[in-house]
């Protein structure tokens, strides 16, 4: 676990309601995430998880509740629609430059070597002097490792080595929390580790993290807090060793055996 956390939250989701058509994703979801606090959100297919972290950063917009990131609402909708707090597309724009995300597919743009890739964020969006642009971005592609592919094209990469450098374009929009849905789904068990150490390197490092996954001996490792999510609504939420080893939830018990034995999750994640 990290120990950067403090009592500044950076993240507060109060009541939170999404609804595709008829059908109820996130059924009044109350969350918060302190500044450097590495939460790790668990579940079955279909339990909200990803639903939830799009809200974060308003790629998709909650059907009604609150969202506040650091201190100010980004939305804000009661249940009956009206609508208590509202964003111009300015505003929503840089609250999503404050929020990082990093996709499962990687997303990166097939025409663009990977420096130009991590670039491209600050250049188009903030529109910053380019050499301060390169130096950061150059600086971000070592810190995962990736220094020596920065002229390489992505069709060139590896799974694990396109995800890292997704984790860099993230990291060069300067976020004060970064979101990971999945980051290692796509990839081969093989490239899985590469993926995990950087990430377990921004934890160490105090950055916020809230992090969709599947990797549950990362989430035992390296989460200050585990919150399991089941069919829309928070079934368990507290410290990794409590709903991963120990929890009286059935729901979770049955999730966790799925992917690990007791014994297999007590097993030391990588090289911690």
């Amino acid at each position: 676990m990290t120990s950067q956390e403090n009592n500044s939250t950076l993240v507060s989701v109060t009541n939170l309601r999404k609804q595709f058509g008829a059908a109820e994703v996130l059924k009044g979801v109350d969350l918060s995430v302190n500044k450097g606090q590495v939460v790790a959100l668990i579940g079955s297919s279909g339990s909200g998880k990803t639903t939830l972290l799009r809200c974060l950063n308003l790629l998709d917009e909650p059907t009604s509740g609150r969202i506040e990131i650091a201190g100010r609402a980004i939305f804000d909708k009661s249940p009956d629609g009206t609508v208590n707090s509202k964003l111009r597309e300015a505003e929503i724009c840089a609250v999503r430059r404050s929020v990082g995300m990093v996709f499962q597919q990687f997303n990166l743009f097939p025409h663009m070597n990977v420096l130009n890739n991590v670039m491209e964020g600050p250049k188009m969006v903030l529109r910053e002097n380019e050499a301060t642009n390169r130096d950061r971005a150059m600086s971000l592609l070592e810190k995962v490792g990736m220094a020596d592919f920065a002229t390489r094209m992505p069709a060139k990469l590896s799974g694990g080595q396109k995800q890292r450098v997704s984790i860099a374009r993230a990291l060069n929009m300067q976020p004060q929390v970064m979101l990971f849905d999945e980051p290692t789904s796509a990839l081969d068990p093989e490239l899985v580790g590469e993926v995990l150490n950087a990430m377990i390197d921004l934890a160490r490092e105090g950055m916020t993290m809230v992090v969709v996954t599947h990797e549950l001996g990362f989430a035992l490792d390296v989460a200050d807090r585990v919150v399991f999510l089941d069919r829309g609504t928070i079934a368990a939420d507290g410290p990794p060793d409590d709903v991963l080893l120990r929890s009286e939830n059935e729901r979770v018990r049955a999730f966790v055996s799925r992917f690990h034995t007791t014994a297999e999750l007590m097993r030391p994640l990588l090289d911690l």
